[in-house]
């Protein structure tokens, strides 16, 4: 970070950390069956340039599912019925 600071001035450490902070903060609604990838953030870091076991034979926990997001958003935030 010094030497980024060095060479194109203090202000490229400060937008580098802002854009972490960013990407690692961005996530998609909390449906069930639906998890975050950081996709962003793994690319801004530089682990999207070796292929790993996820990558080949996927993460269980990316698998794909048939999710009806209307459905699960209903029971998450559980709508109060007005009578």
């Amino acid at each position: 970070m010094r030497m980024l600071a060095k060479i194109h001035g203090v202000h490229v450490p400060m937008r580098m950390k802002m854009d972490q902070t960013i990407l690692a903060q961005q996530q998609r609604f909390p449906v069930p069956g639906l998890k975050s990838s950081f996709v962003g953030l793994e690319t801004m870091l530089g682990m999207d340039e070796q292929i790993e076991f996820e990558d080949y034979l996927n993460n269980p926990e990316f698998s794909e599912k048939q999710v009806d997001i209307h459905t699960e958003m209903e029971k998450s935030l559980k709508p109060s019925i007005r009578k």
